[in-house]
């Protein structure tokens, strides 16, 4: 009986394994059936070798087909097979044979494109595929563009004369052109090679537009790219001749500022008179200082930065000062620079500037308010500043001087003192023969001392016209 209990357990399990065996192999051979009766599924040669071209909004795609003489045709997908395009193959030999097609309206960037190779009797081959690149309008904002970098309108000419930037090796360049519409109406279209640097718009109105543009040519490409329009104004033409305000001045003294707030008159007495500048761009006198200049010692002085004033010694010393108790003070041991011969000095925030008699050689000078240098000292920015008279710093970031036919020139200036090109920006400013920033705000002395105001000056978008 204990023998028969043990054995029990031991039969049922292989007669359940015996089971299942017979039961896998029913299956194993209705899977094996069924496969039999199907019949070999056959695959036509599949796309290979594809290469692509890129072009602007489109993509020239080329690709190879084997020698399978049952292809009838090449389905082309795309957008996750949302579009698709059907081209015919015809065959002209029984070898490896080159295939491509043009495909257009397609997105910029990267798409992924599918092939696959059919016939009539619904064969078909597997899948192969490829990204493209397609060029479009950021694509070509992203390549090396032309720009306009310097621009002089003649007003009594109607004349614009640009001045764009060189082209480089390797660049893709092929030409610039320049859209605009005429005084006359017409819309004109300028063509710029690429061995050119200017252009002159002709019979142009002031205030009137341009659309300036590049066009390139990329390698390995089937297009040429235009990158986006930028669109440049001239200034408009208006005429002022300022607001004449009540205060006299003498040609003998300078006139300065201080942070555009207060006006310094440096007088042949060597007195310092400062005035407040009221809110009608009248003056008033606040303060004087006699005899605390001497132009006997000093032949040049103006107002630096923070508290601080520089001479220029009738010795070419550069001197740092304060006015401490009414009392002309020296910053730091005393001159900290010598050799400074230069017939005139333009003081701008954290250096000023310098102008060479015969040259007219610009540099700029990086004087701390310690009394001491900082570096690069010296650093030659600009020639021919000779010629200009008046010659001022505008609110700290535009040179503005007036040629020797009157017309007021505008050069800006960076936050270190390198400078940008010239443009014209008025007519007439050889009637003054001084000229002081306060703030957006120009004081313009004529030689019989009468001062006018000109209020929310603007060097960019009006020709200003002051003998009128």
């Amino acid at each position: 009986m204990k023998k028969t209990y043990r054995l029990f357990p031991v039969a049922l399990s292989l007669l359940v394994s015996a089971i299942v065996v017979f039961s896998s192999c029913d299956k194993m051979n209705d899977i094996q059936q069924e496969w039999a009766e199907q019949d070999e599924q056959v695959y036509l040669g599949k796309v290979d070798s594809i290469e692509y071209f890129p072009g602007f909004g489109r993509a020239k795609i080329i690709w190879y087909i084997g020698s399978d003489p049952k292809i009838d045709q090449t389905i082309i997908y795309w957008n996750m097979r949302q579009d698709s395009i059907v081209k015919d193959f015809n065959r002209t030999g029984s070898s490896l044979q080159k295939d491509s097609i043009i495909l257009e309206d397609l997105p910029e960037g990267s798409t992924l494109f599918e092939f696959r190779n059919v016939n009539n009797e619904g064969e078909t081959s597997l899948y192969s595929n490829a990204t493209v690149n397609v060029w479009g309008p950021e694509y070509a904002d992203g390549l090396r563009a032309r720009t306009v970098t310097a621009f002089d309108f003649d007003y009594s000419q109607s004349l614009f004369e640009l001045e764009v930037s060189p082209v480089s090796v390797g660049d893709s360049v092929v030409y610039s052109q320049i859209v605009y519409t005429n005084t006359l109406g017409q819309e004109r279209t300028l063509r710029i090679e690429r061995d050119a640097n200017t252009a002159e718009l002709t019979n142009f109105p002031d205030g009137g537009e341009f659309r300036f543009q590049t066009v390139f040519f990329p390698p390995q490409g089937i297009d040429t790219v235009f990158n986006n329009f930028s669109t440049f104004k001239a200034p408009v033409a208006i005429t002022e001749r300022g607001i004449k305000i009540s205060f006299a001045g003498e040609m003998e003294s300078k006139y300065f500022h201080r942070n555009g707030e207060q006006l310094y008159e440096w007088n042949t007495a060597g007195d310092l008179i400062v005035y407040a500048m009221n809110a009608d761009g009248s003056l008033t006198q606040t303060e004087t200082y006699p005899s605390i200049v001497p132009r006997d010692t000093y032949r040049d002085f103006f107002f630096y930065d923070d508290d601080k004033f520089i001479g220029i010694s009738t010795g070419n010393a550069v001197t740092m000062h304060q006015i401490e108790g009414g009392v002309l003070t020296a910053v730091g041991a005393g001159a900290f620079g010598s050799g400074f011969a230069f017939p005139k000095f333009i003081p701008a925030r954290g250096y000023f500037f310098s102008v060479a008699a015969e040259t007219g050689e610009m540099k700029t000078w990086l004087a701390q308010n310690n009394a001491t240098w900082g570096t690069p000292n010296g650093a030659t920015v600009g020639t021919g500043f000779d010629g200009y008279e008046p010659l001022m710093l505008f609110n700290n970031h535009t040179l503005l001087g007036v040629d020797a036919d009157g017309y007021l020139r505008a050069i800006p200036v960076t936050v270190s003192g390198t400078l940008g090109s010239q443009s014209r920006i008025g007519s007439g400013w050889d009637r003054f023969a001084k000229i002081v920033s306060m703030g957006t705000k120009l004081l313009c002395m004529e030689e019989n001392g009468d001062f006018y105001i000109f209020d929310d000056f603007n060097t960019a978008e009006k020709f200003w016209i002051v003998d009128e």
